[in-house]
């Protein structure tokens, strides 16, 4: 190091440090303030197995959770609750720590590439750290997006010290074990295996000069390779496909969304600048890409590790590509997924930009999250502010001994699509004494009324005994009272058949007499979430039910109910549909 960069050094370490600090500390103040132990979304599907009630078996890690298989994430969430206490901020702090780790670990290998500490090195913690993450820092499941993603920085880790901080060997074995575990944690892991596979098998085939590897190294490479693409193809078998899904609608639109979800990782604050965020983005990567090609062409001592580096990239737009088929590129949750993209990027230009060149484009991403702050630390208090408003509300109404069918009307959106798996899951944390969960106050008894299955209106279905054969693309079936009535829910059971053996996506809909046509406020809708074993009935305490029933906690004015039995060509037979109301 010349004089002049070591006195430099130590101001830089200081400031990237306290960056760092700063960051981590913002963050767990951030989780402590925000955080609430209510379960959302995802988190309820984990309820039966970490109270006890579930068996955790080969076949339960293995099963689908939607489109995922995610046997490491559950049990990463099953080890982290039992050994503590069962507390759905438990992994949040986790996934924190694990950003930090994380952002920790790219400092100090940055600094030994390079020989010090740069200011630009404030990248890290200002990427990975920030609080436009909040849709992942204040939900449990989200352990699930974190894993992968530090799975994926330690592969990149591996390869950017290989040949210099690591034996080849040692890097090209870390960046397959990271691949095979990869194809463990969900769809969003599976997204980069192939590419990531790719390095280490390339490692055991390129010249032994340019590599220094030995025969039994090589044999160590490739079997590591071959069991992560080994993995990938075996996550297939069996997988079915979750129903209704959206999906892309051209090439262009792919295209689009790929882009979207490469600039969402420097934060929901990108968004912002769409297009020109965009085009920075295009152009970044390409010449990122661009460099390292010519690396490959023109330093052979450095030809593994710009290839790790290039397969790194193709990993991450693949991941990008994938996502594109079906989903929004601009959805805050995937701000974590696509950070370890522009840490990939850093490091490459750190490596290999000459010059003023390098320490300009490293400083430009420096600059660019920096700027982000500011938006990213606003939308994360926004999200936040919200989310906790209504679940501190929650836990306030629970403690004040509000009913369980109270509790879900009021809050229903914001702790799962379905009411039914939320009112038998509360009831399991009740009966396991998880925290405040212990004084839940069980619904009244309720009285049914059942609706005459004689429907005033029915469309693109023939309604006969009960059942409806679905013939159209729109079916509705119209049910009417003799007058106006208050209730406080709606029950339907059903048996469901389709040809193609897919399950349902049932809508219910209800009005008043004073209201001409149905509205969005007054609907709901059922389809297949969460954890596949229990899609047909909706919950693992109703697998051995007979049919399956929806319970819809609406408190409110009924005169015509309308139900769609589904989208496509079936048999839905109704056993029973009912209104209920207290029996006071």
């Amino acid at each position: 190091m010349s004089a002049s960069a070591e006195r430099w050094d130590r101001p830089a370490a200081l400031a990237v440090w306290a960056v760092w600090a700063a960051m981590l500390l913002g963050g767990l103040l951030f989780i402590h303030r925000f955080a609430s132990n209510v379960p959302s979304w995802d988190d309820w599907d984990m309820v039966p197995t970490l109270t006890g009630v579930q068996p955790v078996t080969p076949e339960w890690l293995w099963s689908q959770h939607n489109e995922h298989r995610v046997p490491v994430p559950r049990l990463l969430y099953l080890a982290l609750n039992r050994l503590t206490v069962v507390d759905f901020r438990t992994t949040m702090y986790f996934d924190l720590a694990t950003m930090a780790g994380l952002a920790a670990a790219m400092i100090v290998v940055a600094r030994r590439l390079r020989g010090r500490t740069s200011l630009t090195d404030v990248f890290f913690p200002l990427l990975l750290l920030h609080w436009g993450q909040a849709a992942n820092l204040l939900w449990g499941w989200q352990l699930q997006f974190f894993v992968s993603v530090a799975l994926c920085c330690i592969a990149l880790l591996a390869i950017t010290g290989s040949g210099t901080l690591l034996r080849p060997r040692t890097a090209g074995l870390t960046v397959g074990a990271c691949a095979v575990l990869l194809t463990l944690c969900g769809a969003n892991g599976l997204g980069p295996v192939p590419m990531l596979a790719l390095w280490p098998l390339a490692l055991a085939y390129l010249p032994s000069p340019w590599t220094g590897l030995e025969q039994r190294d090589r044999r160590a490479l490739v079997v590591v390779s071959v069991a992560a693409l080994l993995l990938s193809a075996l996550y297939f078998v069996g997988w079915q496909a979750v129903p209704y899904h959206p999906k892309s609608h051209s090439i262009h639109q792919s295209l689009r969304t790929a882009v979207q979800f490469l600039t969402i990782g420097l934060g929901p604050a990108s968004r912002d600048v769409w297009p020109v965020s965009g085009y920075a983005v295009i152009l970044t990567l390409t010449l990122t890409a661009f460099m390292l090609a010519v690396v490959l062409w023109k330093q052979p001592d450095e030809r593994p590790r710009a290839t790790g580096l290039l397969c790194f990239l193709g990993a991450q737009a693949s991941l990008a590509l994938g996502l594109s088929l079906g989903r929004d590129g601009f959805e805050t949750r995937y701000v974590t997924l696509a950070i370890p993209l522009w840490c990939c990027a850093y490091f490459a230009w750190t490596l290999y930009g000459p010059g003023a060149r390098g320490a300009l484009v490293r400083g430009m991403l420096a600059v660019a999250a920096a700027a982000a702050l500011w938006s990213n630390t606003a939308f994360g208090l926004d999200y936040a502010g919200k989310l906790r408003g209504q679940l501190r509300a929650f836990e306030l109404d629970m403690a004040a001994g509000v009913p369980v069918h109270e509790l879900i009307y009021r809050y229903g959106p914001w702790l799962h699509p379905h009411q039914d798996i939320v009112a038998d899951y509360l009831l399991l944390l009740r009966r396991a004494n998880v925290g405040a969960y212990g004084k839940l106050r069980e619904d009244p008894p309720f009285r049914a009324v059942p609706i005459k299955l004689d429907p005033l209106e029915q469309k693109q279905l023939r309604f006969s005994d009960s059942t409806a054969q679905v013939v159209g693309p729109n079916p509705a079936l119209l049910f009417g009272l003799p007058a106006d009535r208050y209730v406080t829910g709606i029950r339907l059971t059903y048996q469901y058949r389709s040809d193609d053996g897919t399950l349902p996506y049932i809508g219910v809909r209800w009005k008043p007499s004073s209201q001409t046509e149905f509205v969005p406020e007054r609907y709901y809708k059922y389809s297949p979430t969460g954890d596949r074993a229990n899609w047909e009935r909706g919950g693992w305490t109703r697998l051995q039910d007979p049919g399956t029933t929806l319970t819809i906690w609406i408190c409110d004015t009924v005169r015509q109910l309308g139900i769609t039995p589904d989208f496509r060509p079936a048999v839905f037979r109704i056993t029973e549909l009912s209104l209920l109301e207290p029996l006071e």
